[in-house]
């Protein structure tokens, strides 16, 4: 059964309106491709890649980078993938089918797919994917290891608040009104999951400053079984917060309950193509302590050795599953074609370039954001290489850190003077070679969220005024707006950055420069084991590309103010008593918010949009939210761009883009990720 024809049964169930909804991020009908014809297909080959990326690890909380992620989705799979026309069209995934209130879905997986190890992907599979990825798994464990302490917890609560110095300190771990007695019950509850969470830990932070042990009230944990599931706990959690409960309903389907009604949950599971499912034997049992670094263990056409541990996080090397499920829809050919297909970072543009235009390697992954340059002496040489690229839908963002101690950007005047001395015209011409296009807001003008009301236009006069209200501000007299921003260790990222860096110095602002690995950047920019909201983001200021497409299924999650709405009424929102929210929602609600701001009118806008039942109304929300970032300057952009990957004839690829997902509907040529590598065969080379 294929999306289209369960959307019919959508349809025919609950009327034309909720049909809208569920097309609401991909109303454009994908361009039916009819399948070329093509010469005998050939087996065998094998491929050298060269990306711009370093690979993190392979666990849920490790995040590879845009090209590195192409490596990895040879190895893993999403439940569904994104076509030509921005259609969501299952993979693993034969159907995802709403309820009439759009928060329930239920989806249901092909059958017959089999993980590398052999084990099968079904419900349960999926199911503990997704509890992994959600934070519920390590959230039950929580609420029953809770149990467990509810004697310590009771004796605790009992003795604090008896005192008003112990009441103080029991409102400081966020419980509610000790005076009150009807708080009593649910404040010795929260005691309880905050000593099986560790904070009551014998010389832990609490225990130092209050003494605990003394008093007998620390505790040993958290415990181990809570510990080994809570490696999922990170931005995935985050990214999935609108989902509270994950039910297996039969060997194939589960069903999603959601906390909101969301019309896009489609593309909240292909998120970008990042949300790829693991084999359970990957992140449960004796492989826990190996999640990221042991042999990443998926459904896709490539696999690993058995014995794969990451060691050279610059090269990852994959063979052909000869045990792969797909077959392509028009030839009934088995897949894959390739036998090997070895991806390495080469960080240095200029030597990337090289490596294909040699044919040293056969393809490379170039980025018009960035490598320009290097981009348009390859597309010159015509009789060498052949190039391949995507749309121009990727919208690097500049999100300003409002939490960061001594950050400026708690200011709104020191946020439109950055934002208002963004040269965008002079460094798409001098950095990236005129290949990139000026930004007019924070999206492209296909996006369901496209609009230019509140866009900071390049203006260094107005900068220099909003520079001198920010030091008229109290306490900046005599200050200099000064900041900090991180660049990749490529010459190109450090130049790139250099660019604005001496821009912003005729403005009057001062700009330090931090150089660090992509991963590394990542990593700190998206910190989950922060300890405040103020070290949850490393920098001042990042650039970083989260923007994209014409939907809003994977941008959302990275405005909110948090991926949690607050346990209240005043919220909307209900949670049951072991919502995973009531451990995450502090800890890590707003670590997407890359600009950490504390706006709940910016959640408001995208939580109406996505629970709308048309196109029309979606989009007026989604465009108030983005007017709103505008104006507020939480966040802006200089140019939008494409990817694009050049092939070295002389290496024989061939099929690029052709093999289709189902008949009819055929996937991205280019995406942020590069290309798919499923249906690319080698003729010669």
């Amino acid at each position: 059964m294929t999306h289209k024809t369960n959307r019919s049964r959508v349809l025919r169930r609950v009327g034309v309106a909720i049909a809208a909804a569920i097309a609401v991020s991909t109303v454009a009908s994908t361009t039916s491709q009819a399948a070329s014809k093509q010469s005998a297909s050939k087996y065998g080959g094998d491929v050298k890649v060269a990306i711009g990326d370093t690979f993190p690890g392979f666990c849920f909380t490790n995040n590879p980078a845009n090209s590195a992620l192409m490596a990895v989705r040879t190895v893993y799979e999403t439940l569904f993938e994104k076509t030509i026309g921005g259609d969501m069209i299952g993979l693993l995934a034969e159907s995802a089918t709403p309820y009439a209130d759009l928060k329930t879905w239920d989806i249901k997986l092909r059958s017959g797919i089999t993980f590398h190890d052999g084990t099968p992907l079904n419900a349960d599979a999926l199911k503990l994917n997704l509890d992994y990825a959600t934070g519920q798994a390590a959230a039950d464990q929580a609420f029953a290891d809770a149990a467990t302490h509810a004697a310590k917890a009771t004796a605790f609560y009992t003795a604090f608040s008896a005192t008003a110095v112990g009441r103080a300190a029991l409102t400081g771990l966020g419980l509610a009104d000790p005076t009150v007695a009807a708080n009593a019950a649910a404040n010795v509850g929260q005691v309880a999951l905050l000593m099986a969470l560790g904070i009551f830990a014998k010389d832990g932070a609490l225990d130092k400053a209050a003494g605990l042990n003394a008093l007998n009230f620390t505790v040993t944990a958290p415990s181990a079984s809570y510990l080994s599931k809570a490696i999922g706990i990170g931005t995935s959690a985050a990214f999935t917060a609108n989902i509270k409960k994950i039910t297996k309903k039969d060997d194939l389907t589960v069903t999603l309950s959601l906390d909101r009604a969301q019309n896009d949950v489609e593309s909240m599971l292909y998120a970008s193509g990042r949300f790829v499912v693991r084999a359970p034997s990957q992140f449960t049992g004796a492989r826990v302590a190996t999640c990221g670094t042991g042999r990443p263990i998926g459904t896709g056409p490539f696999m690993t050795d058995e014995n794969y541990t990451l060691v050279n996080t610059d090269t990852l090397a994959v063979k052909k599953n000869p045990k792969y499920w797909r077959k392509d829809p028009n030839t009934g050919d088995k897949l894959p074609y390739l036998n090997t297909i070895t991806f390495t970072n080469i960080k240095e543009s200029s030597q990337r370039a090289a490596a294909v235009r040699t044919g040293k390697y056969d393809a490379a992954y170039f980025s018009a954001l960035g490598e320009g340059t290097f981009i348009q002496d390859l597309r010159k040489r015509k009789s060498i290489l052949t190039e391949y690229k995507s749309g121009v839908e990727y919208y690097p963002s500049l999100w300003l850190n409002q939490a960061k101690a001594n950050s400026p950007f708690k200011s709104k005047n020191a946020r439109l003077a950055v934002l208002h001395c963004l040269d965008r015209v002079g460094y798409n011409k001098v950095r990236l070679k005129g290949e990139a296009t000026i930004a007019k807001s924070l999206v492209g003008p296909k996006s369901i969220m496209y609009t230019t009301r509140g866009f900071q236009a390049f203006d260094v006069n107005l900068s220099k005024q909003y520079v001198a209200a920010w030091q008229a501000e109290a306490g900046n007299a005599g200050k200099t707006l000064e900041f900090t921003v991180p660049a990749d260790t490529s010459t190109v990222s450090q130049r790139n950055n250099q660019f604005f860096i001496d821009q912003w110095a005729k403005c009057g602002i001062k700009v330090n420069q931090v150089i660090e690995e992509a991963a590394i950047i990542i990593a700190k920019a998206f910190n989950s084991g922060a300890t405040s909201l103020a070290t949850q983001n490393a920098y001042d200021a990042i650039g970083a590309l989260l923007f994209e497409g014409t939907d809003v299924g994977f941008n959302l999650p990275f405005v909110l103010k948090s991926a949690w709405p607050a346990e209240t009424a005043a919220a909307n929102t209900v949670y049951n008593s072991t919502s995973s929210a009531r451990i995450y929602s502090s800890a890590i609600g707003s670590i997407l918010n890359l600009a950490k701001h504390n706006d709940f009118k910016v959640s408001q806008f995208f939580y109406d949009g996505q629970a709308k039942q048309s196109k029309a109304g979606a989009q007026a929300s989604y465009i108030e939210g983005t007017a709103y970032l505008q104006t507020e300057g939480y966040m802006g952009s200089t140019v939008h761009g494409y990817y694009t990957m050049f092939m070295n004839k002389k290496r024989g690829l061939t099929n690029i883009g052709k093999l289709q997902l189902v008949k009819g509907k055929t996937q991205r040529l280019v995406t942020n990720w590069g290309i798919d590598w499923t249906g690319v065969q080698k003729k010669k080379g």
